[in-house]
């Protein structure tokens, strides 16, 4: 059994919510905020020259962890053909694309959770983790789990489907999740028009590393089913839209924790976003 599975055996569920300015009718209810610890969230990071941020959270809901469920983790062929070859130079090479070291296929609902209240919905149907971002805003809503894995060099694909879209609204995955409520971590997020973005989560606090832009490799539009992929290694972050590497930025500086998958509609009330077959490869450097 791989390290992952190890950890996987003792995993801790957990529910994590990082986010930006929604109103007080999309908070969590209130029998949740009995439950949870608010973090007030008042330090801000310098922005580097260039970046943008958008406006950070005033506070972030921590449900308490659900009690440990012994979780097997399925493994088995990629879900997706490995590349015939990669080209010279592809941060890529070296990855056995054939046998990652974990499949998700969401056949159960105990792997991966998420806030579920009037702002957003987060569960696992009919072997699909079904995003619902109800409430066009600056907020981000991430399903989590905590697999503990043990390094922050890792390569992670999961596939997308966006429903009735538009302009912006976008969906994505979080890696090296981590902090006091699951609120830090790197995004890599595709749009309804096709463009792509990096954003890094501090305490919840939000940078734009790489803002949009447009690539041909993310298949736009309502219903555009896309496979999207994200390798950590080192200080080094690449975004990969169905099997091509599209973009790069280095200076990392989070280093480890766990993964997120969202939907963040900033036109469309209601954005659906249907996640399936998720693959980790963790690498040794």
């Amino acid at each position: 059994m791989n390290r992952l599975a190890r950890s996987l055996l003792a995993a801790t569920l957990a529910l994590l919510p990082a986010a930006c300015n929604r109103s007080a009718g999309g908070q969590p209810p209130a029998e949740v905020a009995l439950t949870s610890v608010a973090l007030t969230l008042t330090a801000a990071p310098t922005i580097p020259a260039g970046l943008t941020r958008t406006p950070p959270p005033s506070a972030t809901a921590v449900l308490p962890p659900s009690p440990t469920i012994p979780l097997t983790p399925t493994e088995g062929p990629s879900p997706t053909p490995p590349p015939a070859s990669l080209a010279p130079g592809d941060p890529r090479a070296g990855i056995d694309f054939a046998h990652p070291d974990y499949r998700d296929d969401f056949s159960n609902d105990l792997t991966w959770v998420g806030p579920d209240f009037a702002g957003t919905s987060n569960r696992v149907e009919d072997g699909r983790l079904v995003a619902i971002d109800h409430d066009p805003d600056d907020f981000v809503w991430w399903s989590t789990t905590v697999p503990d894995a043990d390094s922050g060099n890792l390569y992670a694909e999961v596939t997308a489907e966006v429903g009735d879209c538009a302009a912006r609204d976008s969906y994505g995955m979080a890696v090296r999740v981590a902090g006091p409520a699951f609120n830090s971590g790197y995004t890599a997020e595709f749009s309804c028009d096709g463009a792509y973005r990096i954003r890094r989560f501090t305490l919840g606090s939000v940078q734009a590393l790489l803002d949009w832009t447009a690539d041909t490799s993310i298949y736009a539009g309502p219903n555009a089913v896309n496979r999207l992929g994200v390798l950590a290694r080192a200080n080094d972050l690449y975004v990969v839209a169905n099997g091509t590497v599209i973009g790069h930025l280095s200076g990392a500086v989070l280093e480890v924790g766990t993964f997120g998958l969202f939907a963040s509609a900033t036109e469309t009330a209601g954005l659906t976003v249907t996640f399936d077959d998720f693959a980790l490869w963790l690498l040794d450097s």
